[in-house]
């Protein structure tokens, strides 16, 4: 698998190790084809529980190895069926998107500071202890 489709698949797995199959489901099940949920199913989900793979990565949603275990896994049902990349692409699509917005901060500076030699704080009750 391209090294950029594995970047793409990194989000999805924390997602799925964070919220597990069912939550992740939860909120898209109706907009996620019935073909790419028994794929994924399929890959981590036996008898409506979840399988090794998805668990460790449930405890352990930031680990590298842990993530890495679950893309071997997409990967090799990838190259065994190629069209399942296309279940890949649709999971990924509608993943939901997290995204960081700072707002009502009083610490913003912009353009050079100069501090003529001497000290610069910034931010609230921030001293300098020497």
């Amino acid at each position: 698998m391209e090294p950029i489709t594995m970047a793409v698949i990194t989000p999805f797995l924390i997602e799925l190790g964070k919220k597990g199959y069912e939550k992740f489901t939860e909120k898209g099940i109706n907009s996620i084809s019935e073909g790419a949920i028994t794929w994924i199913k399929s890959l981590f989900i036996k008898d409506e529980k979840p399988k090794k793979a998805l668990l460790e990565l449930q405890e352990q949603p930031e680990n590298k190895e842990k993530q890495n275990i679950v893309k071997a896994i997409i990967e090799n049902s990838i190259e065994d069926n190629p069209e399942f990349a296309i279940y890949l692409k649709e999971l990924i699509e509608k993943l939901p998107k997290n995204t960081n917005i700072i707002s009502s901060t009083k610490n913003v500076i912009t353009g050079n500071v100069n501090t003529g030699g001497g000290s610069f704080i910034n931010g609230d009750n921030n001293q300098i202890v020497n």
